[in-house]
């Protein structure tokens, strides 16, 4: 095993010793083989002790007699960058394939010369040569690998060449092995190809680093595979109307990596895994993102929808992916730059609406991160005793632009230091901009909101928004409280199943009483054969009342009484709450 530097030496080492040699260079299929022997040869040629070198690819020859000719119409002058004869050489070896020697002879004319004298006087010509031998595991079937070996082998001992032969050790033919130990005189083994891709690959020292963990936690080394990535990535760069931020570059090389990895390596991510199932399942609107997901691994499988079994099934392919690419990337989702990557590599379309939206968020993130460096500057000079002049206004500014990100306490002792520095003014301004961010917070949220979702690091002591949030949170309650929001939060609870339900829903249903859930049982719902029974029954076993100490049996007594009244302004509806009641031993029993 070698590494790109190591191996550098170790061959320029051999060839600059006076005698021939034949070596196989083994490595990982794609890893740069070819790639590295160019360039290798490029930069050393001139300090090489052979005054000839060719390169050869096994590739469509089908006959020993062309790799020969091949090897001879392909050598040149190590003192030139290139073979400055190859046009001619061209039309040379055209001519030789064109010789219909059967119909000359039949037609009188006494040829001395044939194809393989041909091939012969060329190949006498083949000597003290540095020949590289490429794709022994391409070859045709029509050439023996036992003849190659043989000509190799002909060609260290009888030609004095320097003879380099590249392959993937585990693609070539099985005979291979039988002749390695008897034609090569080393086996040498190209094992990384990071140093190729950060000196040629790689244009942008910055990004470099998110190639490495890639490289590193995926093992990924084909070179191939990474010169796609970065084309593909300058061409998302080189179309974006404005200079993106180094962050939304990482963030788009970031999906690019992975994104190409599963379209082209779709089979390291399991049996079951193409391309297209890696993008529904990672896409960020796939319920298996979603919180009922809980519920569903904590469901019976038996009582499960076709649809819960599938987001089931997805979910646990979802697993296996991140196991692969979690310690790239934790909690990998395809969105924002990740969708336009996707029209691209699958598509091959560069949607221009799309690239403007996500450019203008660039702009945002980038004044955000802008923000939380002058955050950082201005904390640390508090600290370090070595505070500049406007302080306070920096702060200020910089406690006004992260409301959302910050800590209340942080917040609160940002109110501290602006009073102690003689600046109530800015201390009561900005303790009003916080005051109106959490009421905002609160009448906005899709969830009811509790004290935790505030302070889940825990509070201080003197922290002056503790109580003020706590009182907002009450209040709002209060005021948003109704039948129709404890409808439906019963409501949800029972149409998936009784399998989702949101744990702060608990501090409302605490406020339950006969008169709201009389509403609630008699409202206007769907018609379904025993839908009321079931919602009922899905009303006392909603999780959130076993949290609430006695409620459940509460609720429970409270809707006998109400069936009773039921019973009163109906008399017809007797006979069906008696035998339901029978059957549930008053609702405690057999609530399916």
């Amino acid at each position: 095993m070698a590494s790109v530097a190591n191996l550098e030496k170790k061959l320029l080492e051999i060839i600059n010793t006076e005698d021939s040699f034949a070596i196989a260079l083994t490595g990982e299929w794609g890893i740069g083989k070819t790639y590295f022997w160019k360039i290798f040869c490029e930069k050393h040629r001139e300090n090489f002790m052979v005054n000839k070198i060719a390169y050869v690819s096994l590739f469509g020859i089908d006959s020993l007699d062309a790799l020969k000719l091949e090897i001879a119409i392909k050598s040149y002058s190590t003192s030139q960058s290139s073979d400055n004869l190859s046009g001619i050489k061209k039309v040379f070896q055209n001519t030789i394939e064109a010789v219909d020697l059967p119909k000359i002879e039949g037609s009188g004319i006494a040829l001395s010369l044939s194809k393989s004298m041909i091939t012969s006087t060329i190949s006498n010509m083949v000597n003290e040569t540095l020949i590289c031998i490429d794709d022994i595991e391409r070859i045709s079937d029509k050439l023996d690998i036992k003849d190659v070996m043989g000509l190799v082998n002909h060609l260290n001992l009888e030609k004095k060449c320097k003879v380099i032969v590249l392959l993937h050790e585990g693609e070539a033919d099985k005979k291979f092995h039988e002749y390695k130990e008897k034609v090569f005189d080393e086996v040498l083994t190209l094992s990384e190809s990071i140093t190729i891709i950060k000196k040629d690959i790689v244009d942008d020292d910055d990004l470099f680093p998110v190639y490495e963990l890639f490289y590193q936690t995926l093992n990924i080394k084909n070179l191939r595979f990474y010169q796609r990535v970065q084309s593909t990535f300058k061409i998302i760069i080189d179309n974006s109307d404005s200079e993106l931020s180094l962050v939304s570059k990482k963030q788009i090389l970031e999906f690019l990596l992975v994104i190409m990895f599963a379209h082209d390596m779709s089979k390291l991510l399991g049996s079951e895994i193409d391309f297209e199932s890696f993008i529904t399942i990672l896409d960020e609107k796939n319920p298996v993102f979603s919180d009922r997901l809980i519920d569903l691994k904590s469901s019976s499988s038996e009582t499960s929808s076709k649809e819960d079994l599938h987001t089931l099934k997805q979910f646990e392919k979802l697993n296996e992916i991140r196991t692969i690419i979690d310690p790239f990337i934790s909690n990998f989702i395809i969105s924002g730059w990740g969708h336009f990557v996707v029209s691209l590599v699958r598509d091959l379309d560069l949607n221009s609406d799309m690239a403007k939206l996500l450019n203008e968020k660039d702009t945002i993130n980038e004044r955000i991160l802008e923000d939380s460096r002058l955050k950082i500057q201005v904390l640390q000079e508090f600290h370090n005793l070595d505070m500049k002049p406007k302080f306070p206004e920096r702060l200020y500014y910089v406690a006004c632009s992260s409301l959302s990100s910050e800590q209340l306490s942080n917040l609160s002792f940002y109110c501290d230091i602006l009073e102690t520095s003689n600046r109530s003014d800015l201390a009561a301004q900005l303790e009003d901009h916080i005051k109106r961010y959490i009421e905002q917070s609160i009448r906005s949220s899709k969830s009811h909101m509790s004290i935790d979702d505030f302070y889940f690091f825990g509070r201080k002591p003197e922290d002056r928004f503790y109580n003020f949030t706590v009182n907002s949170i009450a209040s709002f309650r209060t005021n948003s409280f109704s039948s129709n929001k404890i409808l439906s939060i019963f409501l949800d609870f029972h149409k998936h199943n009784r399998r989702a339900w949101n744990s702060s829903d608990k501090d409302l249903l605490k406020l339950i009483d006969k008169d709201i859930l009389r509403q609630v049982i008699w409202a206007d719902i769907e018609s379904n054969e025993r839908y009321r029974k079931l919602f009922i029954h899905s009303v006392l076993l909603h999780p959130c009342l076993g949290d609430i100490n006695g409620k459940r049996e509460e609720i429970r007594l409270w809707i006998l009484d109400l069936l009773r009244e039921n019973i009163i302004d109906n008399p017809n509806n007797e006979p069906s709450i008696k035998m339901w009641l029978d059957n549930t031993n008053n609702l405690k029993e057999n609530l399916t």
